[in-house]
């Protein structure tokens, strides 16, 4: 819920009546919320937690997550001051193709 504070206020992610219409069990994750655990992960990893080094961040959302789910972001260095990521909860991707600048 915290995520409205954004602006979006879709209650997607809020109202489980409205989450069922989607077809989903119940309210899914903000995808905001997704992406911003994954920058955080990135962030730490690559840049020793200084985002003044963060320059760059892409990727493709592929499936909804879950509250509660617990996501893990896989990373690949390049060696040129980029890396490929993905961002799974369990076995499914939830952002691939993902890209990450950084110096």
């Amino acid at each position: 819920m915290i995520y409205r504070l954004s602006g979006d206020r879709n209650p997607l992610h809020s109202d489980p009546s409205f989450a069922a219409m989607g077809g989903f069990d119940r309210p899914i994750l903000h995808g905001l919320c997704t992406y911003g655990f994954t920058g955080r992960a990135l962030l730490h990893t690559l840049c020793g937690s200084d985002a003044g080094r963060f320059q760059h961040i892409e990727g493709r959302f592929t499936s909804p997550v879950l509250p509660g789910e617990a996501l893990t972001v896989s990373i690949w260095e390049s060696g040129d001051g980029s890396a490929l990521f993905t961002t799974s909860a369990g076995d499914r991707a939830v952002i691939d193709q993902g890209l990450v600048r950084y110096s």
